[in-house]
């Protein structure tokens, strides 16, 4: 873990300089009444309101900052194609443990929903698009709807309502083994046991002796057929999270929710937040995904 901790990836924010129209450092209040920051870039163009994307930082759930490199070109490009592009990091899971960081980021949501007048938002239109723990967080943010226990405000009258999720070789399960790895050619980067191991800091126990938080923990298990539609990339030579489930979520949602409410990705030869899931390409070919939704032509 430690290794990954150190990767260039989480190290740095983004150079947003080039952004004219941003507001940054805002606040949202977490479930446990904190503040919690968040930044907010809108297109150089139009009057709006503007649809929105909204990205949870990736970082093991330990580390990140609402700004990251990890972005890529994730952020410059949304704003390019008309989107406003929110991006937040939630309480490190040295802090606060599972199921706390999902209910951070539907009041996050809510908090943008309830503001959107104020801050020129399209309240009909927010998609999310993370990457690994990033990614984890979103699904779930997104296919737990209704369940209080995912939600520390379950009475609300603001919607937590997403329209589409991006996500980029995201954690599907938490349960995954040594042999999970080797089956796919691999050796782990990272513990898969143990006290140091990420999932298990997360979850506040031991993953290996936890199925049952391992379940609930894991997007598969909410897969759902009233689910908004999900684009999902990853890498063949993924290390650190293994891309066989992220198929196996492509393959149970298409079954679900439908075949069409589900487009899957796999690069051969692409490791965990290589460059090319950062790249113009990828982001575009992503924002073809949440135009299409947008625009209903995809499972909705």
């Amino acid at each position: 873990m430690e290794n990954y901790f150190k990767s260039p990836h989480l190290a740095g924010y983004l150079d947003v300089s080039d952004i004219p129209r941003k507001r940054q450092n805002l606040r949202y209040l977490a479930p446990d009444g904190s503040e919690r920051p968040f930044d907010l870039y809108y297109p150089d163009r139009g009057e709006g309101p503007f649809p929105l994307i909204v990205n949870i930082c990736g970082g093991g759930w330990y580390y990140g900052n609402p700004t990251s490199i990890h972005l890529g070109r994730a952020l410059h490009c949304s704003v390019a194609r008309g989107y406003a592009f929110a991006s937040l990091a939630c309480t490190s899971s040295g802090e606060k443990k599972f199921p706390y960081q999902i209910q951070e980021a539907r009041q996050a949501l809510r908090h943008l929903r309830r503001r959107a007048g104020e801050l020129n938002l399209d309240p009909d239109f927010f998609a999310l698009w993370s990457s690994s723990s990033g990614g984890h967080l979103s699904l779930l943010a997104a296919l737990t709807r209704g369940d209080p226990y995912f939600d520390a405000q379950p009475d609300s009258e603001i919607s937590d309502q997403i329209s589409a999720v991006a996500a980029v070789y995201p954690c599907c399960r938490l349960d995954a083994t040594v042999e999970d790895y080797r089956a796919i050619g691999l050796e782990p980067a990272n513990f898969r046991s143990g006290p140091d191991c990420a999932e298990s800091i997360f979850l506040g126990a031991l993953a290996e002796d936890s199925p049952e938080l391992c379940r609930l923990a894991a997007p598969i298990t909410h897969v759902r057929p009233d689910g908004p539609p999900l684009f999902l990339l990853h890498g063949a030579a993924d290390a650190v999270v293994p891309y066989t489930f992220t198929q196996e979520l492509a393959q149970r949602y298409g079954a679900v929710a439908g075949e069409d409410r589900v487009q899957i990705h796999i690069v051969p030869g692409a490791g965990h937040s290589a460059p090319c899931f950062k790249s113009e390409e990828a982001c575009h070919a992503i924002l073809d995904f949440i135009d299409s939704v947008r625009e209903g032509g995809l499972g909705t």
